[in-house]
């Protein structure tokens, strides 16, 4: 089966190098050496997806006008890392390769995924304005000298920074307006693409730790922080690696 691919900008034996590099300055910073316990390139499935909304035009004379938009995300459920447009920009660099089930990990290939993120945005938003509204009529309820009236004061306002901080993430991922209608947004198609990663195992005694480079040789500390935090996703990528 033939995938679509990222290549790599940056050969494998440099991200092997750097690896050891910091495997061995860890050592003689911690007392004791590091073991690499794998190090290799895998391929993570992407999402690349369009959609549509109606958006308002003109200040005195409303007009509604679609709007077509374009976005990727990581095509897999056991890991949110929200919407990402940049990567949008890669496509016309993919080339083909044959699927390697040793470093390619299969994705989701529909858009039932970003569905599934949107209905999760959808009720996560709604929860948090019926917190704010129990809150708030609380705070109304009690007299103005309890001090449990800052409290809840405060606990709002987290919950409405929270709230818009969330939708921020959201909104820009899909480029859409502050103000927007969730259920006006329609999907309209999306295909696979695959990123690769060159992702590093380091343990220590009881402890470990994960390296991961992008393709451009960069560390990326969002995939190593989610292997670090994420079981269902390192459970997936060491399954994987190790199979």
């Amino acid at each position: 089966m033939i995938v679509r691919v990222a290549p790599l900008a940056v050969p494998e034996e440099v991200f092997l190098r750097d690896t050891d590099r910091k495997r061995v300055k860890k050592g003689l910073l911690g007392g004791s050496e590091e073991r690499i316990v794998f190090a290799k390139t895998i391929f993570l499935p992407y999402l690349d997806f369009t959609y549509r909304f109606p958006t308002e035009k003109g200040l005195l004379s409303k007009q509604i006008v679609i709007t077509e938009g374009r976005s990727t995300m990581l095509a897999l459920r056991e890991a949110n890392l929200g919407f990402d447009p940049r990567l949008v920009a890669l496509a016309p660099m993919l080339v083909d390769m044959e699927e390697d089930s040793k470093s390619v990990v299969s994705g989701v290939d529909s858009t039932v995924l970003v569905s599934e993120r949107l209905a999760e945005l959808t009720n996560l938003l709604r929860d948090y304005e019926v917190q704010s509204e129990e809150r708030l009529k609380q705070y109304e309820a009690l007299p103005k000298e309890s001090p449990a009236r800052e409290s809840l004061k405060e606990n709002i306002e987290f919950l409405r920074k929270t709230k818009l901080l969330r939708w921020k993430m959201f909104a820009d991922g899909l480029q859409l307006p502050s103000r927007f209608d969730l259920d006006k947004l329609e999907l309209l198609d999306g295909t696979l693409f695959y990123m690769p990663f060159f992702i590093a195992k380091l343990s220590r005694g009881g402890e470990r730790r994960y390296i991961v480079w992008n393709r451009e040789g960069k560390e990326d500390d969002t995939i190593a922080d989610e292997l670090t935090k994420n079981h269902k996703f390192r459970d997936l990528i060491e399954t994987h690696v190790l199979s």
